[in-house]
């Protein structure tokens, strides 16, 4: 079950990139620095097409970002998306991945989205923009609705990570805080250090 496989990553790399070559570098460098999920967002320029030529690959546990309609919901699933992550809920992206029985996570800010998300048949949603409510806000939401798992997208951070966890989360995206590393080398170095403290902080 996808669900139980991107939590038991515990992070997902959403990437953004200019070109092919540019999302692979990253694409490399994340899976040599032990994250395996990899959320391809629209914001690439054909993304569909970088779908396709890397959906055979046994190492990634390869999802598409920046969903906003049914088309692009549709084409990425076709070309090999394993997972649909939006920036907010969309009734006809929902509607297709259940159709094409493909995980959803419709990005949410407030209870009553959440409540929306859960009500139509979503386990996980996004928690974003995470750094305008930081990690308390997860916390708060889980008291009223323990059953609902989370990923925040946007601020979290090497130094803040474990926090996220402490408070409940089930997995974390991780985008700019992490391919703003520097070279490829660094972005390397800094997923090993995500992997490990979630690794520590899951343990616990």
């Amino acid at each position: 079950m996808m669900l139980n496989t991107i939590k038991n990553e515990g992070i997902v790399a959403v990437i953004r990139a200019k070109d092919h070559d540019e999302a692979k570098g990253y694409i490399n460098a994340c899976v040599n620095g032990g994250i395996r999920a990899v959320e391809l967002t629209y914001s690439i320029p054909n993304v569909v097409d970088l779908i396709n030529e890397l959906s055979c690959d046994e190492k990634l546990i390869l999802g598409v970002g920046s969903v906003l309609n049914k088309k692009m919901a549709k084409d990425a699933i076709l070309a090999g998306a394993k997972y649909v992550v939006s920036p907010g809920y969309n009734e006809e992206v929902n509607k297709v991945c259940k159709e094409l029985n493909t995980l959803y996570l419709p990005g949410c800010m407030t209870v009553t989205e959440i409540m929306n998300a859960i009500e139509n048949g979503n386990q996980m949603v996004k928690l974003f923009p995470g750094d305008v409510f930081g990690p308390k806000y997860v916390k708060a939401i889980k008291a009223p609705i323990p059953h609902v798992e989370i990923m925040p997208t946007g601020g979290v951070s090497i130094d803040n990570v474990d926090k996220w966890f402490e408070m409940g989360v089930s997995c974390v995206g991780v985008g700019s805080s992490l391919f703003g590393a520097g070279s490829l080398e660094d972005i390397e170095k800094l997923a090993k250090e995500f992997v490990e403290k979630i690794k520590d902080v899951k343990s616990k």
